[in-house]
């Protein structure tokens, strides 16, 4: 039952995931992860497609699956862009050129890549099946939709895109709350006190 459960989101090593300078002004989304159908790739393209949105991109880095092909062919455009699988010490680039962090996935662990973006600066739009909504407070810093909620997905896209300017407020109180609240040292603390807590209850129990 859940109350046996603890929930201890996993940190984000801060030596690595930082803001670096933006390059220029386009305005873009980003995924970063496998390019696969279990992410909601094919989703997140439909939606980028059909909002059609001026001077905008959105930029794929990871590996791309060869279920793909069709759907990547059927939504091919020049503002999507694929960068390929990349090293983590060069996600931070990748990341602070970008603007929203976007993550459809339709099943799956934890994504660490969203406390990632998160420390680089991004604010989120992740669907509920992502852990997502462990790291951010809605509005706040980011917004949770339903998985293959592909209308859901552009109303969020459209206001991150018409509200640049508190997009980028979101991003930053993102990364100030990784920086509080999930970085490895405190997850360390987390699973220490957990430990601790779980020890002490088993010696009130046998006293």
């Amino acid at each position: 039952s859940t109350d046996k459960l603890i929930q201890i989101p996993y940190g984000v090593n801060l030596e690595e995931f930082y803001p670096v300078q933006k390059e220029d002004n386009t305005f873009r989304f980003i995924h970063c992860g496998g390019i696969t159908l279990r992410k909601g790739v094919h989703y997140l393209l439909q939606a980028f497609t059909e909002l059609n949105l001026p001077d905008a991109e959105l930029w794929m880095v990871g590996s791309v699956d060869a279920e793909m092909g069709d759907i990547i062919e059927q939504y091919d455009a020049e503002n999507i862009i694929y960068h390929g699988s990349k090293d983590q010490t060069e996600l931070k680039w990748f990341y602070s050129q970008c603007d929203v962090f976007c993550l459809a996935s339709i099943e799956e662990g934890l994504a660490i890549v969203q406390a990632q973006a998160m420390a680089c600066g991004l604010p989120i739009i992740t669907s509920e099946n992502t852990g997502g909504s462990d790291l951010i407070t809605e509005g706040e810093h980011g917004f949770t939709v339903s998985i293959r909620n592909v209308e859901k997905l552009k109303t969020k896209m459209q206001y991150m895109y018409d509200h640049q300017e508190q997009a980028r407020i979101m991003g930053d109180q993102a990364m100030n709350h990784v920086k509080k609240s999930f970085t490895w040292g405190n997850y360390g603390t987390n699973i220490y006190d957990a430990y601790n807590d779980i020890l002490n209850k088993k010696i009130q129990l046998n006293q």
